[in-house]
């Protein structure tokens, strides 16, 4: 029985709560509070009485010991009865009551009969002002309980309690008491619910394994529950997706709905039913992999019959013209289709000809055709369709009496027996005819005139094109087809120009009809002559606009006495000093331009030179050169009718940047000699040899002479490969233009090329292997050419080419290759491994291919080749290759369970890095396994019952990859021959 007394002052509303909870802390209050750690000072009172006038003394105390200021108190009174088999004495206080002991079965001393004890007990808190006092009335006659269920019920009531207090201890560590807890000795000790034993250092329970909560009363789930569950009274309620004790196991979809076993979150159907959930029907020998299985029906692949797809078939029987393989028809020749029951269509038709009016085709058939069926029709709208019928031996037809540049749809057809093929069609356009008569009626600087003659039938127009040398501004027109002449303005001059006339008709064009051109150039204008003296005159001109080549210059004395004299000079110059003339003569001078070997109109006029002081002397005559070099002329002229005593040479190049003369003594003999040395290569001078007597001299002869160019020297063979030659040479002096190589081989075959002057080296390519060639070297400058520098150089000899490997083998490999150029006795072959052996071995000269055998097995070998002629040896022509693996041999698989096999095998003879096994069930891989190639087996785990497995296994090497062996098991039922669900169940639960 528990009373509750109000307290002796009025509490707030807000403090109700408070009462509630200092009730339950009543039943556990320590005895005696000690200090806490932050000195606060709690307060333990206990006083025993045994009569109510006692009550007042302990109250009196108590109010002495308050603090100033009055406490708020709780009285708390419990009246406990005691069985009357127990002795209803308690030892509060062993220091007061010594003699109070409670040993169950003895009887209370007479002195305890005489009426009940009560014992109050007051904690006083300085800090909260709450005081907290405990009246226990506990009586002391023995009375005869009925049995031991009131000790039962009171310490359910304990227990209870003990829940209490423990939910306040917990509240009050969240510090809704704040820093005012209480501390002291204990004088009952929790039980934890029997599940668990109290611990002072915590303050609390430490549970028993499988018990929780405050008082260890609350039965705790396996492992949580795994985390995917919530637990209910010890019992794991688990997600939608997992079972099991602890929900630790994932659950198969519609728990496979009652027809299988649900293994690692999978469905092992029975035999009868399969998809994910076992609701599917299984086909009958599912399909025999040549169908799929649809609500238990095979839906069979095409070729395919049966309730299991194992019975082949063939559409429509081939029609009886073909057989029926793997359920295709493979037709007769001259048949097509999937039952055969159509002609097979021409193959590849194709156009052998085509001019104006006719088209050529080709094709190919079978023999077995009767006839063909040819339409053609332009593909132009409303043409009309026409037909040809050819024999079925003919592979070819020429169409006539076509139009001219019109675009035809051609259809093929194959016939047997009035049954007529698909066409195979091909479509081709007549050619135009060419244009004629191209004509040029007339060419200025810049315009061209152009003329051609007309077509006699209908077509669209014309298209002229002029197109430059350079291909730098071409110029394109079309024109009506009543036109048959046309001017072309804008073009260049001294231009060369292809003109290119074609015909249009729809999108056909005919063939060009061609021709050349060149306009005419601009030439120099304005020429003047000033400085006239005696034998000098210099010369003047307006450069053209257009770009030119060189300038000519030519004069000679007017009326045709004498030779005319001819300069080729620089494009740039535009003055020019004529010298060695002839006095008081009248000379004709002009100036014209030169493109591209055409040359200009010229501009000219007369001058005449000033007389000589001197008394006349017959002027040497017949001067002629007789030889030069790069650096000398020699000379030679009839000695003049009068006695002289020598003559004076004269000359300077033409552009007077050199000037000098010498004296030559008269030869006695009819004529005389002189030689001019130190002069520059590859330069025109201007000579005149006047006859000296004293102080006079006679009119000069003149004459202009170039020295040789210089030759390029040091001609040196620097490297030669089997189709080329590198050459080097020394640098010429004076001016060049370029080089000429010129090569001939011993075939008699002349080859040149150009080389820039700046360059001296060149390599000559495209040569024919193991060959001699001759060659020079020249500089050229304009048409003049040095003397060549010569030599003799051979090519090497041409390795074999293409090098193919085919048929590689464990322990061969096949070598092809083409056969080189040049001749030769010989192929001499080499291969070696990474074992360092070299072997080589001689092929004749007539093979091109070679089979090399005894090779080790996943092996690399380098392999070159070379042929051989005498004791020259051609560049080695090489090649890797890796021989192939063995595989490895005797796959098994032993110990087949419900759930997996120990495959076995033996490995090859070559080295391996590692093995690929592939494991394969209802033709779908369901596992790749890399096995170490020190391994020679591999447990495999985790398969399905009664399941038919395909494993292959092969071996690899670096990029190599060997064979592969292949073997089939099937693993065993899960259940006994009986068909027991016993082995089943163990088989699952070994699983989990």
């Amino acid at each position: 029985m528990l009373l509750l007394q109000k307290p002796s002052r009025t509490m707030k509303p807000a403090a109700a709560w408070m009462l509630t909870l200092a009730l339950s802390l009543a039943l556990q209050t320590p005895s005696h509070a000690a200090p806490s750690g932050d000195s606060k000072l709690v307060r333990t009172v206990r006083v025993k009485r045994q009569a109510p006038g006692e009550e007042f003394l302990a109250s009196a105390a108590l109010s002495n010991q308050s603090l100033g200021e009055q406490a708020v108190v709780f009285n708390h009174v419990y009246n406990i009865n005691v069985p009357m088999e127990s002795l209803c004495s308690v030892d509060l206080e062993s220091s007061s009551a010594p003699d109070v002991r409670a040993d169950l079965g003895s009887r209370p001393p007479m002195e305890a009969l005489a009426g009940p004890t009560e014992y109050t007990e007051q904690t006083v808190d300085t800090d909260s002002q709450v005081t907290f006092t405990h009246r226990i009335n506990i009586p002391k006659a023995a009375c005869g309980c009925p049995s031991a269920t009131t000790v039962q019920q009171l310490a359910t009531r304990i227990e209870m309690l003990e829940r209490e207090v423990s939910l306040l201890r917990a509240h009050c560590d969240s510090s809704c008491c704040g820093d005012n807890s209480a501390t002291g000795r204990l004088d009952f000790v929790p039980a934890c619910g029997g599940h668990g034993s109290f611990s002072f250092d915590l303050c609390g329970c430490v549970c028993e394994e499988g018990w929780g909560g405050k008082n260890c009363s609350e039965p705790r789930c396996p492992d949580d529950c795994s985390g995917q569950g919530v637990c209910v009274e010890g019992e794991c309620a688990c997600d939608r997706d997992f079972g099991g004790d602890n929900c630790s196991e994932p659950r198969c979809p519609s728990d496979c709905s009652g027809r299988g076993l649900c293994i690692d979150g999978d469905c092992v159907c029975e035999e009868a039913y399969t998809g994910e959930d076992c609701t599917l029907g299984r086909c009958l020998n599912d399909c025999s992999d040549q169908g799929a299985c649809v609500n238990a029906t095979c839906q069979c692949r095409p070729g395919y019959v049966g309730e299991d797809c194992s019975l082949v078939y063939c559409a429509n029987n081939c029609s009886k013209k073909g057989l029926c393989k793997d359920g295709f028809c493979v037709c007769q020749e001259g048949f097509a289709g999937d039952d055969c029951n159509s002609v097979a269509a021409v193959m590849n038709v194709r156009v052998r000809g085509v001019t104006e009016r006719t088209i050529e085709l080709e094709w190919e058939g079978s023999a077995v055709l009767t006839d063909f069926l040819l339409t053609y029709a332009p593909s132009s709208p409303g043409g009309v369709e026409l037909e040809l019928r050819l024999p079925g031996n003919s592979t070819s037809c020429l169409i006539s009496e076509l139009g001219a540049g019109v675009e035809y749809n051609i259809n093929v057809f194959a016939v047997i027996n009035n049954s007529i093929s698909v066409p195979s069609s091909i479509t081709v356009s007549t050619y135009l005819s060419n244009p004629n008569g191209l004509l040029f009626k007339s060419i200025t600087e810049t315009t061209v005139e152009v003329q051609w003659q007309p077509f006699y039938y209908s077509f669209d127009g014309w298209e002229i094109s002029f197109i430059p040398k350079d291909n730098d501004g071409g110029m394109t027109a079309q024109l009506p087809s009543t036109i048959t002449s046309f001017l072309q303005s804008g073009l260049r001059p001294g231009e060369e120009y292809t003109v290119n006339l074609v015909a249009l008709r729809d999108q056909g064009r005919s063939q060009p009809v061609t021709a050349t051109v060149t306009t005419l150039i601009d030439g120099p204008t304005q020429l003047v002559v000033r400085d006239v003296s005696d034998t000098v005159a210099f010369v003047e001109w307006t450069p053209p606009k257009a770009k030119i080549d060189q300038i000519v210059l030519r004069y000679g004395l007017l009326g045709g006495e004498g030779p005319r004299t001819t300069f080729r000079l620089q494009p740039t110059l535009s003055q020019y000093s004529l010298q060695v003339l002839r006095p008081g003569s009248r000379y004709h001078v002009s100036v014209s331009g030169v493109r591209r070997g055409n040359e200009s109109g010229p501009v000219s006029t007369e001058f005449t030179t000033v007389l000589s002081f001197f008394s006349e002397i017959d002027a040497p005559k017949n001067l002629r050169l007789l030889s030069k070099t790069s650096t000398t002329l020699e000379l030679e002229w009839d000695n003049s009718e009068a006695e002289v005593e020598g003559y004076q040479v004269v000359y300077s190049t033409l552009a007077g940047d050199q000037y000098d003369q010498v004296i030559v003594p008269r030869n006695e003999e009819a004529t005389t000699k002189t030689t001019l040395t130190d002069l520059m290569p590859g330069t025109e001078y201007g000579i005149g040899i006047s006859a000296m007597q004293g102080a006079n001299q006679s009119t000069p002869a003149t004459m202009n002479a170039r020295t040789g160019l210089d030759v390029p020297l040091d001609l040196t063979v620097t490297a030669s490969t089997d189709n080329t030659i590198t050459l080097v040479w020394g640098v010429v002096s004076g001016p060049i233009d370029h080089y000429k190589v010129t090569y001939t081989s011993s075939s008699g075959t002349t080859t040149e090329k150009t080389v820039p002057k700046d360059v001296t080296t060149t390599t000559l390519t495209d040569l024919e292997p193991g060959t001699e060639y001759t060659i020079t070297v020249a500089a050229r400058r304009g048409r003049q050419q040095s003397t060549a520098a010569t030599i003799d150089a051979f090519t090497g000899m041409d390795p074999p080419k293409e090098i193919t490997m085919s048929l590689v083998t464990e322990d061969s490999v096949t070598i092809s290759w083409i056969k080189p150029l040049a001749p030769f006795d010989y192929y001499k072959m080499s291969y070696q491994s990474a074992r360092g052996r070299v072997d080589s071995l001689v092929i004749d000269s007539d093979v091109t291919n070679y089979t090399l055998s005894s090779l080790f097995p996943a092996t690399e070998y380098e392999i070159s080749l070379t042929a051989v002629m005498g004791s020259q040896e051609s560049k080695a022509a090489g090649t890797a290759v890796f021989t192939a693996m063995d595989m490895p041999a005797e796959l098994t698989a032993l110990n087949i369970t419900p759930q997996g096999a120990l495959l076995r095998w033996n490995p090859p003879m070559s080295d391996v890095d590692n093995y690929v096994l592939t494991l394969t069930h209802s033709q779908v891989t369901t596992d790749t396994v890399l096995v170490e190639s020190n391994r020679q087996d591999h447990q495999l785990a985790s398969l399905r019952p009664s399941t038919t497995y395909s494993v292959a296994l092969y071996a690899t090497k670096g990029p190599l990859t060997s064979g592969t062996v292949i073997t089939n098991f099937q693993t065993r039922k899960p259940w006994d021959s009986q068909g027991h669900q016993l082995a089943f169940y163990a088989y699952s639960r070994q699983l989990k």
